[in-house]
């Protein structure tokens, strides 16, 4: 299933080829030429691009990092290992959801993001408006999805749901103190069934060791 989704991807993007293969997953690399317009903006261009993907897919997301010198050390949607910091993993749990192909993960996932770095250096901003990257980012994720400001009582609930699952008549992560069942449950529910609840605690905790310093 694998190997016809690599297949799909590389006749859509000729630029692209299958460099490795391993017990862990599939490399494809190459150029990835794209085009793409958002508000009045047309841009194309060509990114070289290395991509692990999971033999999981699309269980476990492809990792992404650039093949050259192309992207500014000022542009700081990038992690720490230098992949792409694509978006927060709910995020991409929700494209995947809609669409889990891996041409589905290039065009609304990587293209995007390759299109908002071409726009930030021509422009000096992003497109879509932007997140900040890291820790902050996520936490700026979880306010924004419970509709809350209250930072230790969303980190703490989603810590919650993450670690113990759903809970209907408990208390809702958005801090108001009703139950989740008649405050935020499909909020709840989306972070609770993502594939990437390690990844999640992790920051979560990160972001809470931050806050309590």
């Amino acid at each position: 299933m694998l190997q016809e989704q690599i297949q799909e991807l590389i006749q859509f993007y000729p630029g692209l080829s299958e460099t490795n293969q391993s017990k862990f997953g599939v490399t494809v690399s190459g150029l990835l030429a794209f085009e793409a317009s958002f508000g009045g903006h047309e841009i194309s261009d060509v990114f070289g691009v290395e991509m692990f993907i999971p033999h999981e897919f699309p269980d476990a997301h492809p990792v992404v990092w650039e093949a050259g010198s192309r992207i500014s050390k000022d542009f700081t949607h990038v992690n720490i290992d230098g992949s792409f910091c694509l978006a927060v993993p709910l995020d991409i749990n929700e494209v995947l959801s809609d669409d889990p192909s891996l041409l589905g993960f290039v065009d609304k996932l990587l293209v995007p993001y390759l299109y908002s770095y071409c726009h930030w250096e021509k422009f000096k901003e992003m497109p879509f408006g932007e997140r900040s990257h890291g820790a902050k980012g996520y936490l700026e994720y979880y306010l924004d999805l419970f509709g809350s400001k209250d930072k230790f009582s969303v980190l703490r609930g989603v810590a919650a749901l993450l670690t113990n699952g759903y809970s209907p008549h408990e208390k809702c992560a958005c801090g108001s103190g009703k139950k989740t069942l008649r405050c935020h449950p499909f909020e709840s529910k989306k972070i609770v069934k993502s594939p990437f609840k390690r990844q999640m605690i992790y920051e979560v905790e990160r972001i809470l060791d931050s806050l309590s310093t």
